[in-house]
């Protein structure tokens, strides 16, 4: 039998993304922002579209940094049947954003996995 011999704590950028992707998971619905299309970014690597996971991030994130967007509500079918093959063809990357002003990128599949399970799409 294998005995563990120390440990070491995870790094607290871990914890944080494992609790957002936990909350992810649960939270059915999915907000952007808008004005006469969505808002979308880039970083040095990548065209972004950012999302949150509720809308009073969204609302403030939006008033900070996009006072002319306002937040709307995406739902997991919208998101995956339409936003996302758009994101996609375009190589634009979704990446959640927290409310410490941080970003998650995930790919197609970590959205899958995460987002569109089969008990979210069939209640919502």
């Amino acid at each position: 039998m294998n005995q563990i011999k120390s440990l070491k704590p995870a790094a607290q950028d871990i914890h944080m993304k494992i609790s957002i992707l936990k909350s992810m998971m649960y939270c059915g619905v999915l907000w952007g922002l808008y004005h006469q299309g969505w808002a979308m970014t880039s970083d040095q690597d990548d065209f972004i579209f950012p999302f949150w996971l509720n809308g009073v991030q969204a609302y403030k994130y939006a008033k900070k940094h996009w006072p002319n967007y306002t937040p709307r509500q995406i739902s997991p079918q919208d998101f995956q049947n339409s936003l996302l093959p758009t994101l996609t063809r375009l190589k634009v990357t979704p990446a959640l954003c927290h409310c410490s002003s941080q970003q998650f990128k995930l790919t197609t599949q970590q959205m899958k996995h995460f987002f569109f399970n089969d008990a979210q799409l069939k209640t919502a």
